[in-house]
């Protein structure tokens, strides 16, 4: 019995040194980088529809204090964007009780609501189940359909078609009345997003589109049930006039680093390396560590925590090229934020979406939304750079103009192959 009960106690023993160990790894992740650890355990949101939104008048209003209540007591940036939330509760109280009839009526009322925290990590998760099997591209205040897949063709629509008015509405009344329903940390970023969902609707199943091709100008219909499909590629690689390296980057979702790494080998040895995460809308800043490692020369401290990123052993010793735009968000902004501040990278395109995260967090409201707004205080990068807000600013500004689109011409990678055929920065 004596050596039964050792036997238990060493066990007991053993799990309770694992159990320590484990909390103390757990402790120093936390410390080196919140944000994961929030992602460890927290769970993903559901997604919802209007149409499974509170019916009734008083469910929405008990439904609309408790989120106005999580927001107000969580969001961390509401004072420095200088919003009164009693204001906010006011104007959107009244509107609830003078013109919210309808499931949709509530819904768009939530996402304004959340438009107005003016922040990119501020929103609702609705599943928008109308979709007309596109996401237009927004080019000098322009729309234009972008290699559209087969669902749309089959309605008549073609590459390059312009849209010139949705319902009726020309394109800048069009996206003046939509831009409000649509969250953004800066103006570039909100007017992105309305226009990359101009083809997608909460509330419609049918819209009129009038697009101009060549000389002519029609009107088509375009019904709105196509499913959405995310791309599966993480990661795609080129080689482009022999020697120069060419790796778009189009999630900072678990899986990322792993595809980057297979993909490295080909072009590490290179005298010149393009980035491209024009595409990338973020994932887990952690991913955007550890692909920095692959492309630093010297030591930097990370932009989002205290924390030092180094160099691999076999890290890239060529000239890097980083190509950005508004697209260029959240944990895809910390990775251009962090190689922008190492001096050791040329940054090409246009202004990112201005805000890399403050550790969002999704909470849920009483009848069952999830919803997240950013948590963590304004704060600067180590060399003083905002971390919401603004947008990186490259080293050279340079947007994709309607005359190359229209030739097939990528105007911000043409620019950046430029300034290493010339030898420039």
């Amino acid at each position: 019995m004596k050596r039964v009960f050792k036997i238990i106690l060493k066990i007991l023993v053993g799990l309770l040194v694992l159990l320590i160990v484990a909390i103390g790894s757990l402790f120093v992740l936390a410390r080196c980088n919140p944000e994961l650890i929030q992602r460890l355990f927290e769970q993903e949101p559901e997604y919802i529809t209007f149409n499974e939104l509170p019916n009734d008048r008083e469910a929405m209003k008990a439904d609309f204090d408790g989120i106005h209540q999580i927001v107000t007591e969580n969001y961390s940036l509401y004072r420095q964007k200088g919003i009164s939330m009693d204001s906010l509760y006011n104007v959107y109280s009244a509107r609830l009780r003078d013109s919210v009839k309808t499931r949709d009526d509530y819904g768009m009322m939530l996402l304004q609501y959340f438009t107005d925290l003016r922040c990119g990590h501020a929103s609702a998760f609705f599943n928008c189940e109308h979709y007309g099997g596109a996401n237009p591209r927004y080019i000098e205040g322009r729309l234009f359909l972008d290699n559209p897949g087969e669902y749309i063709r089959k309605y008549g629509f073609h590459d390059k078609d312009e849209i010139v008015a949705i319902n009726g509405k020309d394109i800048p009344t069009w996206m003046a009345d939509n831009i409000r329903n649509h969250e953004g940390s800066t103006d570039a970023l909100r007017a992105l997003r309305t226009a990359s969902a101009a083809l997608a609707s909460y509330t419609d199943t049918l819209l009129n589109i009038t697009v101009a091709r060549g000389g002519d100008t029609l009107t088509l219909p375009l019904p709105l049930h196509a499913t959405g499909s995310m791309n599966p590629t993480i990661c795609e690689r080129k080689i482009l006039r022999d020697s120069i390296g060419y790796i778009s980057i189009l999630s900072m979702r678990n899986g990322v680093v792993a595809a980057f790494d297979s993909l490295y080998p080909s072009v590490k040895n290179l005298p010149y390396l393009i980035i491209d995460i024009r595409r990338n809308g973020g994932g887990n800043s952690w991913n955007g560590e550890k692909l920095c490692e692959y492309l630093l020369k010297h030591e930097k401290t990370h932009c989002l925590y205290d924390k030092t990123l180094k160099p691999r052993a076999d890290a890239y010793r060529g000239k890097v090229y980083l190509l950005i735009d508004t697209r260029t968000f959240s944990a895809a902004e910390s990775f251009a934020i962090d190689l922008w501040e190492s001096g050791e990278v040329i940054l090409v395109g246009s202004p990112t979406g201005g805000d890399t995260g403050n550790r969002p967090e999704t909470f849920q409201s009483p009848s069952g939304l999830s919803f997240r707004v950013a948590t963590s205080e304004p704060r600067l990068s180590p060399s003083g750079f905002p971390l919401e807000g603004r947008g990186v600013p490259p080293h050279h500004e340079v947007a994709q103009t309607v005359h190359d689109f229209m030739a097939g011409i990528d105007t911000q990678l043409e620019f950046a192959l430029s300034l290493i055929q010339q030898g420039n920065e």
